[in-house]
């Protein structure tokens, strides 16, 4: 039976213990550190009655703060607009024409995935983030009400427009895209691993106490004493200690790839494509061909040799966009990428462009940052242990940065033809970037003192989910981008959304 969204509604009745548990998450980790002196077996000996009794109170004024939110919140849609009326002890109304309705996600976290029931989410213009939230529908209820809203869009934007033309038919719903779990694991393996060491690293530098302990024991390595005295242990240790961390990140970073795209699946209806991904919270996002900024492509080594490489779009949004907030598409083929190409550009992905290089330059710029970084590292080090290990760990770190820089400067240029921009970057991992002319706007140069001095200058495009840079072009070629930029840019017929 199909719910009549005319008349006001509620939640998922559901929705009281998943607006219970959500909030209850959310305040433990806003409030983590009040837990800390739980610790003491003191606080606990003394204390446990009035602990438990302060939880029990705590956990019963929440569940009814979160009856009363299901209880107020309350929605309904009429005469071409959304209404919503939601708070506690405060009220807010809000109405949304549905002419301004950019995207509907249907998102499921793991609270929701137990209790059956899925997240809806309206974002509009002019808002970086969801304007509407609604923590529990059915499935059934949500995919109604995101039909309901998007039919409506479109018959009011005719109505608008005074178009004739008749309702196009949509084409059936076709899975372009499934990942299976061979390739979602070859994309974890294929990830950038320096996230995962970070995340192992911070975890053990702060245990390195009790780590140092256990080490000493175990390899009977005295760390008062000289080095001198004790390579082999010593050696012994940094090997082992190395090799756990390496196993550690790699762990860390495929078990992040599955948990976050597991089960992702591209859906084809006409020029847009549905995403749907994740384990313990399941994302569904639409791309839409008029929202459209920013087509990426990410490659490097391993992801050849799998024959895989990732997406990630950026559309229009009223804040300029971090990596977090892109639509992440991994482990795809050259072919799923020409299909998505062709169908959010009207043109093949394989293209031909003008190619302007960075300078060389560039490099100083460079190594003059990661020589800085290095030698920070080297002092620290120096205090930390001595002289000849900061030495070793400073020279390795240059090398590595120099390599680093060389192929940062080999990998940057920018291409230029008559639909579209190719922005060309990377170091290990290689960026693609594409950018339609028309949905470019605007274009600026930036110079500091010494590129005003040997007449280069930084390059940057701006478009609705934000600004992108290509680094050390030389002032003339820059000067002819943007002019030819500018011209297509002018003369195009066509709207950037």
């Amino acid at each position: 039976m199909t719910t009549d969204f005319s008349t006001t509604q509620r939640q998922n009745f559901k929705g009281i213990l998943v607006i219970f548990l959500m909030d209850l998450v959310k305040r433990i980790k806003q409030n983590i550190f009040a837990f800390l002196p739980l610790l003491s077996s003191n606080i606990r000996q003394n204390y446990w009655e009035y602990i438990v009794t302060g939880f029990v109170l705590l956990i019963v004024l929440q569940l009814l703060y979160s009856y009363k939110s299901y209880l107020n919140f309350k929605f309904h849609i009429q005469d071409g607009r959304f209404f919503l009326r939601q708070g506690v002890f405060k009220f807010t109304d809000v109405d949304i024409a549905f002419d301004r309705i950019q995207n509907i996600n249907i998102n499921q976290n793991l609270i929701q995935q137990m209790l059956n029931v899925v997240g809806f989410e309206i974002e509009t213009a002019g808002q970086g983030k969801a304007e509407i939230t609604i923590k529990a529908l059915s499935r059934e209820d949500a995919i109604d009400l995101k039909r309901i809203l998007l039919e409506n869009k479109t018959e009011k934007f005719a109505e608008n427009n005074n178009s004739e033309v008749t309702a196009e038919v949509s084409t059936k719903p076709k899975l372009l895209f499934h990942l299976n779990l061979k390739r979602l694991l070859k994309v974890g393996i294929s990830s950038n691993y320096l996230k995962g060491l970070g995340l192992v690293f911070a975890f053990f530098a702060t245990l390195f106490q009790y780590i140092e302990d256990i080490f000493s024991n175990f390899f009977e390595v005295d760390f008062g004493e000289t080095y001198v005295n004790q390579i082999p242990e010593t050696l012994g240790y940094i090997a082992g200690f190395v090799v756990f961390i390496i196993a550690a990140a790699f762990i860390v970073t495929v078990a992040t790839s599955v948990i976050k795209y597991f089960e992702l699946k591209v859906t084809k209806v006409d020029n847009e494509f549905e995403v749907d991904y994740g384990l313990f919270k399941r994302i569904n996002q639409v791309i839409k061909k008029s929202k459209t900024q920013v087509f990426e492509v990410e490659q490097n080594p391993i992801k050849d040799l799998f024959g895989i490489k990732n997406i990630f779009i950026s559309q229009a949004s009223s804040e300029e966009l971090s990596n977090k907030k892109k639509i992440g598409i991994v482990g795809v083929s050259n072919d799923e990428i020409n299909t998505m190409f062709q169908s959010l550009f009207d043109v093949p992905y394989d293209q031909e462009f003008v190619i302007r290089q960075s300078s060389f330059r560039l490099m100083f710029r460079l190594m003059t940052r990661y020589s800085i970084l290095g030698l920070g590292i080297g002092i620290g080090i120096y205090f930390w242990q001595n002289l000849v290990i900061s030495l070793v760990v400073f020279t390795v770190l240059i090398s590595v940065f120099s390599i680093i820089s060389y192929k940062t400067v080999k990998k940057s240029h920018i291409g230029v033809n008559e639909n579209l921009i190719k922005i060309h970057s990377g170091s290990i991992h290689t960026n693609m970037k594409y950018i339609a002319t028309h949905k470019i706007q605007s274009l600026a140069l930036k110079r500091n003192w010494y590129q005003q001095r040997n007449q280069h200058a930084d390059l940057l495009i701006y478009t609705a989910s934000g600004d992108e840079r290509i680094n050390y072009l030389k002032y003339e070629e820059a000067l002819k981008i943007i002019d030819f930029l500018n011209y297509k840019v002018e003369s195009s017929q066509l709207s950037w959304i």
